[in-house]
């Protein structure tokens, strides 16, 4: 073999290397994210009992986090196009390493809400724009490595109530757990810093003004992606609390009642893996599983029995799977050179969902027959709306 083939195959090796290993390191990445999250949640009506005030009283401490999350991803998102998303990331790991110090540290309450917004802060954009790297490293695998990095955020989520509740036990507040959530970001902020090739700094094209994302609206197209992502967050974020009500209302047991947040999340982990193989038919898989969540939701509100109810969790789970990361991907392609505001109004678009639907369908009626039903009828709402994307799709195809 000639020198200089030898070199470039040995080139193309190592890119290849790299590549691989920036895929490995962002899934990574994104399930550590989840277990973070998970953590918050599972101790937030422990803070709030560490502060003298009733365990109720932690959707106060949710709210700040959500509103420095909110705040980061709206400012972020235009400047990671300019800057690059791996530059914006290692700024956000910074913020909530400083988020996760403060919450360790904290015994009253303005250091501790300092610590939860600047974790929000931190948090809001990083799993985003980690996203919008695995879609941008794969353009023809983008929806096979964005499913298996938040199949991964499905596992942290199951891991990081586990490690956090064994970390209060041990040491009987809230504090060890956060120490433990500060290492890690630290440690995945050094590997990204380390590994990371950074483009150069763009020539600034107008303004920086965050206000440009919506300037992505313009495209009925998009405005499609960003209701269903909405409606979509609608019907997934109710899972966990109320699906344990509805046992508890059945007769089952607390243990078994729980358990069936551990089945939905874990039904979801094996749809992402599912969808992980349906590259390039997401539109279509987005249909198919909205059906199959609406499916499990009706049969959640009616069944007659356990092994009904079960299954209809598996149903549920399973059919909320892929389609964050479909949508994310969809989003994403549609505007390649603006990926970091695509995945700020995909961002944008959860946050709304997560914040509205969960009092909208789940508080105010005060009724799960109502809640589970409204849910089944965000996801049909999904259903209708992907069949208007690909309707769309298909006429700009034909132009």
């Amino acid at each position: 073999m000639a020198p200089a083939e030898t070199f470039c195959c040995g080139s193309a090796k190592q890119i290849m290397t790299r590549h691989t290993q920036q895929n490995i390191l962002f899934s990574l990445f994104i399930a550590i994210l989840g277990m973070m999250i998970n953590i918050f949640h599972t101790m937030a009506d422990r803070m709030a009992l560490s502060l003298g005030w009733p365990a109720g009283d932690a959707g106060m401490l949710i709210s700040i986090y959500a509103l420095g999350s909110l705040l980061s991803v709206v400012l972020s998102s235009t400047l990671a196009d300019w800057a690059g998303k791996r530059r914006v990331i290692l700024v956000a790991m910074g913020v909530m390493c400083v988020g996760f110090a403060l919450l360790f540290l904290s015994h009253a309450f303005v250091p501790l809400a300092m610590g939860l917004f600047l974790f929000g802060f931190g948090f809001g954009p990083s799993e985003g724009l980690g996203s919008a790297v695995l879609s941008d490293e794969n353009p023809q695998d983008a929806s096979k490595w964005v499913n298996i990095a938040h199949a991964g955020f499905g596992v942290g989520a199951i891991a990081g109530p586990m490690l956090a509740v064994a970390a209060f036990q041990k040491s009987g507040s809230h504090h060890l757990i956060f120490l433990f959530a500060g290492i890690v970001a630290l440690g995945m902020l050094l590997w990204i810093a380390f590994t990371a090739k950074n483009p150069r700094l763009r020539k600034a094209q107008g303004s920086l003004s965050p206000l440009k994302m919506f300037e992505l609206l313009k495209e009925k197209r998009f405005i499609y992606l960003s209701l269903m992502m909405f409606f979509y967050l609608g019907y997934e974020s109710v899972a966990s609390a109320y699906t344990k009500q509805l046992f508890l209302r059945e007769g089952s047991s607390e243990g078994i009642s729980a358990l069936m947040i551990s089945l939905f999340w874990g039904s979801m982990i094996l749809g992402r893996l599912v969808g992980a193989n349906l590259s390039g038919r997401e539109l279509f898989s987005i249909r198919a599983y909205a059906a199959t969540a609406v499916l499990g939701m009706v049969l959640l509100t009616f069944a007659p029995n356990l092994p009904l109810r079960v299954l209809a969790v598996a149903l549920y789970g399973f059919g909320c799977g892929p389609t964050w990361p479909m949508l994310v991907v969809l989003a994403t392609r549609m505007f390649p050179e603006r990926s970091g505001s695509a995945m700020g109004m995909m961002m944008l678009s959860t946050m709304g969902g997560m914040t509205v639907f969960p009092f909208l369908i789940g508080t105010l009626p005060g009724n799960l027959t109502v809640t589970f039903l409204s849910a089944a009828a965000l996801a049909a709402l999904v259903l209708a709306l992907s069949a208007l994307e690909g309707k769309n799709e298909a006429a700009q195809g034909l132009r």
